[in-house]
């Protein structure tokens, strides 16, 4: 595995490096800045005017907390301003929108672990995103709202890129999880009872990269890094961003990081939910 810093924008061949296990992390891109600073005017609406948002869990009781979270992730998710950023995105890194989708974007929202872990703000065990339905070629993006420490942030654990991990993604259920289980999520408060696809083996942190980035500081990786939540112990609040962007041809000849675990068999009840970065209009699936 090779990290290239700045090196994302204009290097034709960055899809061939993200399938390969390459990570890259870019400092210098306005768009990214653009959806953080966004993110943050979100936050501020969202919880009645409030700026100091790191500090919200210690403001209200959990349950406000989980409907005002909600609130934000609704309506940043379904935001045109925010799609309109990541066709930004996608210029900016000499891309052409016309040859990629993205997945809707989403704010997440990390309080400290003992005071919400679950539903809204679940800490996302490890796992790669192929485990979730998303396919081969899906090409992750992630940015902290604020600058984070290695105890805040997310960690990707390049070890296993290339390493079968026992997991339960053959008995997970992609359709029931968008039609059913996702809008459960606010009704998760002391625990998550919604079943999500995990490993079933202990995996070790050893290789674990903890990248702790400043706000609107980016990072591009492939789906199917075993990747997740970093525990959050500390007194602040972590707000992130990400989306996820498919290259349309690789998809349709089958493209990208090989899959060396994943058992997820309903993929295709995912792409109904791809957007074109061109139009915004919605993939018809791979026979459209």
């Amino acid at each position: 595995m090779n990290l290239f810093i700045n090196q994302l924008q204009n290097k034709k061949d960055f899809r061939k490096a993200v399938y390969s296990g390459d990570i890259f992390l870019n400092t210098n891109l306005q768009a990214p800045v653009d959806l953080c600073d966004f993110a943050r005017h979100s936050i501020t609406a969202a919880f009645k005017g409030e700026t100091d948002h790191q500090a919200l869990h210690t403001m209200m009781p959990v349950e406000e907390f989980v409907t005002l979270v909600t609130r934000l992730k609704g309506q940043f998710t379904n935001c045109l301003e925010v799609k309109e950023m990541i066709r930004r995105f996608v210029l900016e890194i000499g891309a052409d929108p016309a040859e990629y989708l993205f997945d809707v974007p989403r704010i997440r929202v990390v309080p400290n672990y003992n005071y919400l872990h679950a539903g809204v703000s679940y800490a996302y065990k490890p796992h790669r995103d192929t485990w979730y339905g998303g396919s081969d070629c899906q090409i992750n993006t992630w940015m902290p709202v604020y600058t984070i420490q290695p105890d805040q942030t997310m960690m990707i654990n390049p070890a296993f890129f290339a390493a079968p991990v026992k997991n339960s993604s053959a008995d997970w259920n992609l359709s029931n999880w968008i039609n059913v289980q996702r809008s459960l999520a606010k009704d998760n408060v002391k625990e998550e009872v919604r079943v999500h696809p995990v490993p079933l083996e202990d995996i070790s942190t050893a290789s674990e990269i903890r990248i702790a980035a400043n706000a609107g500081e980016i990072i591009t990786f492939s789906g199917s890094h075993l990747h997740g939540t970093v525990p959050n112990y500390t007194a602040q609040t972590r707000f992130s961003v990400d989306f996820r962007l498919v290259h349309i041809a690789d998809l349709l000849a089958g493209n990208g990081a090989v899959n060396v675990d994943s058992g997820a068999k309903d993929a295709e009840a995912g792409f109904k939910e791809l957007i074109h970065v061109s139009d915004f209009s919605h993939f018809q699936g791979v026979n459209q």
